[in-house]
């Protein structure tokens, strides 16, 4: 657990520095805050298009195996973007570490489930994901004073430095296993991904992570714009809002484990609650401080649950779930990313984004609701051959 969540949490850094960069990145490439932004939605379109198919490409490898090649990746990536000469160059960087994601998190995600109870798995995924939840709060705002003191290749370079360390760490503490090999034909378990609840719950994947980074992602311009806070005070913000994204993971794996899709829909009311009273709220720092802590918390809190629950309900196809669910989460980052970026560019400006990420939000709580239904149906008739339901669904 502990040498997945420190390639957790470099995978989580590499791919929200950006987020606390957007100032240094716009002066030293010379280009626009909105497109500076952008290579947050570079990344996650590698991450979409590549998770599926280095699954496929890695399904004859050990776990083990497949953990060490895809930590390689991401350490040439990032090296790669520290050495970056120019825009497209760093682009180019973002989507090869890309590369790495959503097959890493796919690999973890399937370990750390399979050595606990069924009723524990949620609860499990959330300590493999504290490393990604660390990332927020130490990793971001580390980069960025690093960023600040000296430059933004440097933080890149101490990403690459995490990277070779969680390498070591799985070389070390992960035991030798077999390959896992291809007992079900990928046709079959490509059927069981078009299940409706499984579709419908990578859909509700890729709208909460939409409804984050819409927000995030110009999260150090917004509180500037917004609010009138300074440079090192929004590294301290930054620090409180991971605090935030802390509670809601280990939140949200109870909350899972207890009812998964009633708890699901909660959240993603509550967070379209705070994000539109963020509106008004961020105009005064000591509101605005209180709400994003509070967004932190409920934004948070369904991802790695949501990632358990779709592996679960794909039944014969984990590994191409998990890494499918992947591509939904970040799909979500470069549609919130690319979304943001318009709208700073409007009239609405940065008041607009709280809104915007509201709308995604509940357009997920919506699509919870079509789950339960299909979830309801499937308790009235027997279930497709390989989709099963979630451990805790009777409960739900």
């Amino acid at each position: 657990m502990l040498a997945l969540a420190i390639g957790a949490f470099g995978l989580g850094t590499t791919e929200t520095i950006v987020m606390g960069l957007l100032p240094q990145l716009s002066g030293g490439l010379h280009v626009s805050i909105a497109q500076a932004g952008l290579l947050v939605s570079g990344y996650a379109i590698g991450v979409t298009i590549a998770s599926p198919v280095v699954a496929i490409l890695t399904n004859s490898l050990s776990r083990r195996n497949t953990l060490l090649l895809t930590m390689g990746i991401f350490i040439a990536g990032n090296a790669c973007s520290a050495l970056a000469p120019g825009y497209w160059s760093l682009m180019l960087a973002r989507v090869l570490t890309s590369f790495s994601h959503g097959t890493f998190y796919g690999a973890a995600s399937i370990m750390a489930c399979q050595i606990v109870p069924p009723q524990k798995r949620a609860e499990a995924l959330s300590l493999v994901y504290i490393g990604l939840t660390l990332a927020m709060i130490l990793g971001v705002p580390m980069g960025t004073v690093v960023a600040q003191l000296t430059s933004w290749r440097m933080a890149f370079w101490l990403i690459c430095a995490v990277g070779v360390a969680a390498w070591s760490a799985m070389w070390l503490c992960i035991p030798r296993d077999r390959a896992v090999g291809a007992t079900i034909p990928l046709a079959a378990q490509f059927r069981a991904m078009l299940h409706p609840l499984v579709v419908t719950m990578m859909l509700v994947s890729m709208c909460t992570s939409a409804s984050m980074f819409t927000l995030f992602t110009y999260i150090s311009p917004f509180l500037q714009v917004r609010t009138g806070l300074g440079t090192h005070v929004i590294d301290a913000v930054l620090l409180m809002i991971g605090g935030g994204l802390c509670l809601g993971n280990l939140l949200g794996g109870r909350l899972a484990d207890w009812k998964m899709l009633p708890s699901c829909a909660g959240l993603m009311a509550a967070v379209a609650v705070v994000q539109l009273l963020l509106v008004p709220g961020s105009l005064m720092s000591w509101s605005c401080l209180a709400l994003l802590f509070l967004w932190g918390v409920f934004i948070y809190a369904p991802m790695a649950p949501l990632q358990t629950y779709v592996v679960a309900c794909a039944g014969s196809a984990p590994n191409i779930a998990a890494a499918m669910n992947q591509s939904s989460f970040n799909f979500g980052n470069a549609i919130g990313a690319w979304a943001g970026s318009h709208m700073v560019v409007t009239r609405w400006s940065y008041a607009g984004l709280p809104v915007l990420s509201a709308c995604f939000a509940l357009i997920g709580l919506g699509l919870v609701g079509l789950a339960i239904h299909f979830q309801h149906r499937m308790a009235h008739k027997a279930v497709p051959a390989g989709v099963v339901t979630h451990p805790a669904s009777a409960r739900s």
